[in-house]
């Protein structure tokens, strides 16, 4: 169900990173239009610099979200925030050989003549919608 709602975001407009994080909006009771202000700029790799993936920002986003309660308060709650946050960075890179988004689609989405091929190419549609959905098949797994 949340893969789904995730594809479904992320082909009706929203990167990477938001719709990662999107289908959680309301199990975390917070409101859609804050999540998808906070995930924006974590796309193509954090602002399209090809670094981190957005779909690995926004799982970690989630997990944040999840555990991150009064973590300012109480560093256990941190603790456990980055403990689980990095279990996902090596979940992620078991399933997809890397965790920065030029790795993984093989472009620099900064690059205007990237950008065109990746769009040419349609990689967004093909490889980051698949990314996407299985982001969200590795939280779900994780959460049970």
């Amino acid at each position: 169900m949340k893969k789904e709602e995730a594809i479904s975001f992320f082909n009706n407009g929203c990167n990477c990173s938001q719709a990662v994080v999107m289908p959680y909006a309301e199990d975390l009771n917070i409101d859609h239009e804050i999540v998808e202000r906070i995930a924006v700029a974590f796309g193509g790799g954090i602002s399209k610099q090809g670094k981190t993936c957005g779909c690995l920002s926004g799982a970690i986003m989630v997990i944040g979200l999840k555990y991150g309660l009064d973590s300012a308060k109480k560093i256990e709650q941190r603790i456990n925030s980055y403990n689980q946050g990095k279990d996902m960075v090596v979940k992620f890179k078991e399933v997809f050989g890397a965790t920065d988004c030029k790795d993984l689609i093989k472009l620099d989405l900064d690059n205007s003549k990237d950008m065109e091929k990746a769009q040419k190419e349609k990689v967004f549609e093909n490889r980051c919608s698949k990314l996407v959905g299985q982001t969200v098949e590795i939280l779900e797994e994780y959460f049970k």
